[in-house]
């Protein structure tokens, strides 16, 4: 009886170890990162020497802040009616499906059910397309407090929101197992995994990825397929697409490697810096709506924690990455403490402000920085950002959590 019950215990806690964010089986490439050892670095103890509880508090504080925190001038997530929230932009004054998808991967890696189906509930109900529209599956990139998309039925697609839900989803699958309904989180996740490659340019819509480049578009039609926003490019994330996904996996299997050559080769060679929007070769592409699209701007701070995230859950790409990420924080200690958040590709034309949400993606990029000299500045400065607040916390607030999950150790793969 003695044996059968230990035996049972141990077999118990074989199938919760496997379900929960530890090491999982990959055969290609490189064997190092914490997709391989389930180890999962914490840059505020390598290198501030930080205690468990000094960090623990810290994301405790954010999390309650920016979800529970005062509603003017503090809190993104607002609960509404019938099970929902929406995260809001405050300054723009709308809800995105970057903000949405964003606050599902916060919740998940928190273990925050409750507000992670509150948030999926507002952004399946109001932001997805449905089949009857040619845009089936993908979700309006903006839509108003109450639910209505801006723009109608037409209104635009920003894949960055798609990239993440599809992967919180499956974390979530993973993590919580599934439910019922539109709580069968890995039926919706291969869904959307479906369809943003089942498109033929009937009534404009396409495919969210090019099928001779393997890289994320900017937008999926007509005008917005033909070049690419660096930041949308998450080779970590697509690694585990190739690998979870239903359909398509061939194809999912040729997209990590085509992130990782458009990130290096967006990478300015003196400077490290990134343009927001870059053509398929890595150049800076200057849209006809957007003039300083070409130029280091809100968009292209992620790129660092896109960089920081692939290198350390993977290591595939580990010299390059290096490189960049040397090149960029070498670039940013040489403008100074206080060096701004936009520059032309070349680092000429400086503007904007010390942003809370550039200082944060850049400790993320510090995963790849073996030389603590450059990298202990960077994440000095961000153990001492004050959590967001104010008109600009909607950007500012989500890169700082995500980056606070990711130096932490507790931005992991749910497998």
């Amino acid at each position: 009886m003695k044996k059968n019950l230990l035996f049972s215990s141990i077999l118990l806690v074989g199938i919760m170890i496997n379900a929960c964010a530890v090491k999982t089986k990959n055969t290609n490439g490189t064997k190092e990162g914490a997709f391989y050892s389930g180890v999962y670095r914490n840059l505020f103890k390598e290198v501030l020497e930080k205690s468990d509880d000094e960090i623990n508090a810290k994301i405790d504080n954010a999390f309650q802040q920016l979800f529970y925190g005062d509603n003017d001038n503090q809190r993104l997530y607002y609960e509404v009616d019938n099970n929902m929230a929406y995260m809001k932009d405050v300054c723009n004054d709308d809800v995105r499906s970057e903000g949405m998808s964003y606050g599902m991967m916060i919740c998940v890696q928190l273990d925050k059910k409750a507000e992670f189906d509150k948030l999926w509930k507002w952004a399946k109900t109001n932001m997805q397309f449905p089949e009857s529209n040619p845009f089936s599956g993908y979700f309006a990139w903006q839509c108003k407090e109450t639910g209505e998309k801006i723009g109608g039925e037409t209104t635009s697609v920003a894949p960055d929101g798609e990239i993440y839900f599809i992967t919180s989803l499956l974390f979530a699958s993973n993590r919580w197992g599934d439910g019922e309904g539109i709580y069968n989180y890995k039926a919706e996740a291969q869904y959307i995994l479906e369809k943003i490659l089942s498109k033929n340019g009937t009534g404009n819509a396409y495919n969210i990825f090019d099928s001779d480049n393997k890289l994320v578009v900017f937008v999926p039609d007509a005008a917005g397929r033909t070049f690419t926003d660096p930041s949308y490019n998450l080779p970590a994330f697509f690694e585990l697409w190739a690998q979870w996904s239903d359909t398509n996996s061939d194809f999912w299997a040729t997209t990590p490697a085509a992130s990782r050559d458009l990130l290096y080769n967006a990478s300015h060679q003196t400077t490290g810096l990134f343009a927001d929007y870059s053509n398929f070769d890595g150049t800076p592409h200057k849209a006809w709506f957007n003039p300083h699209s070409n130029r280091f701007e809100f968009d292209a701070w992620r790129c660092a924690m896109n960089i920081g995230l692939d290198y350390h859950w993977f290591k595939k790409d580990a010299i390059r990455q290096q490189e960049m990420m040397t090149r960029l924080l070498t670039f940013f200690k040489n403008q100074g403490p206080n060096y701004v958040a936009h520059y032309n590709w070349d680092g000429s034309d400086p503007n904007g402000d010390h942003s809370a949400g550039m200082i944060a993606c850049n400790a993320v990029g510090c995963f790849a920085i073996d030389d603590k000299n450059l990298s202990t500045p960077f994440v000095q400065e961000f153990w001492e950002l004050p959590i967001p607040e104010g008109f600009y916390r909607y950007f500012d607030g989500t890169m700082y959590m995500l980056s606070l999950l990711h130096v932490t150790g507790n931005f992991r793969i749910w497998g």
